[in-house]
């Protein structure tokens, strides 16, 4: 959806109000805090209804990345289309322009934007490929900071070592052709670790699976049909490649160096959790907005007082309780 059409559909608090509740509740509102949706009543503020069960008030924002704030619904929802809209990301000083707010609001609130867009994709069937990137910038002269910093953005002239063996942030990647992507920070890139993404995000029984010849794909041999390109040899043999999901990587990377400049490592599982959703809802015709307000008013809080209130690992892996 375009700003164009966001300000015509949703251009008042109240409208933006209803259609979360639509959402969130359909015809019948439930009270977040017993769970009793048959006994509700509406306040004369248009906005918060009485549970005459437990007493208590409550309004569509409990529990939702909306939660206590004071930002209006219509900026809001431009800030979702803004994130939404942009396949490379979009920072939040360019956020703040567009929008009219601080830019530590911007970042705030894209933050919570992200919380809304950490989604367990489905399960990858058919031709798969997987793959691992590193992300981090290279030794700057002078000073030589350590290359597992992040920031993909630093050009310097100093040769250093790239990909597998540096110190770099590993990302692995599993893409299903014409399909979802799933991704993750693996620390120790071991068999046993590929393994266990592998299952989590791979129907095994109804996939063949193309890696390169890195040895740590070996096991995948005995799980699923197995594929690899030696990219010594060639990049491409018949239907045998990694281009999918080298692509994503480029999509990614230069995201992150063109809008970003540098990612943390704290908060770059919600920038991979961002990219991932937007791949995977590339081929809606709102490029996702629907479900993203969904997921906004179903999550419940990641931050307070602009921290998670867990581990973005654990964030960003796991859904509704899941681990």
């Amino acid at each position: 959806m375009n700003i164009s059409e966001l300000s015509k559909k949703f251009n008042t608090q109240q409208k933006c109000i209803n259609h979360l509740e639509k959402v969130r509740w359909g015809d019948s509102p439930t009270c977040p805090y017993c769970q009793t949706g048959d006994q509700t009543s509406k306040r004369k503020d248009g906005f918060r209804w009485i549970c005459n069960y437990c007493g208590n008030s409550f309004s569509v924002f409990i529990g939702t990345i909306f939660e206590d704030t004071n930002l209006p619904l219509p900026i809001w929802f431009q800030l979702i289309a803004l994130m939404i809209n942009s396949k490379t990301g979009i920072s939040s000083c360019e956020i703040a322009r567009n929008l009219g707010i601080t830019q530590k609001t911007a970042w705030y609130n894209a933050m919570k934007v992200r919380c809304a867009m950490l989604d367990q994709s489905e399960m990858l069937t058919g031709i798969c490929e997987m793959d691992e990137a590193y992300l981090g910038g290279s030794p700057r002269r002078g000073n030589q900071l350590p290359d597992n910093v992040p920031s993909i953005s630093t050009v310097t002239s100093i040769k250093s070592k790239r990909g597998r063996g540096t110190k770099k942030i590993p990302v692995v990647g599993i893409v299903q052709r014409k399909g979802h992507i799933a991704t993750k920070i693996i620390g120790k890139l071991t068999s046993r670790n590929l393994l266990a993404m592998l299952r989590k995000h791979v129907a095994v029984d109804r996939a063949v699976l193309i890696t390169d010849s890195f040895s740590s794909y070996n096991k995948f041999d005995e799980v699923l049909p197995h594929l690899t390109i030696e990219h010594q040899e060639a990049f491409k043999k018949g239907i045998i490649d990694t281009n999918t999901i080298e692509s994503f990587w480029s999509i990614l990377k230069n995201g992150i160096k063109g809008n970003y400049r540098a990612v943390s490592k704290k908060y770059l599982p919600f920038y991979l959790a961002e990219y991932s959703y937007k791949y995977n809802k590339r081929d809606l015709k709102d490029i996702g907005f629907k479900e993203t307000v969904e997921n906004a008013v179903e999550e419940e809080k990641c931050f307070v007082n602009y921290k998670p209130k867990k581990e973005p690992k654990k964030l960003a892996y796991g859904r509704k309780g899941e681990k």
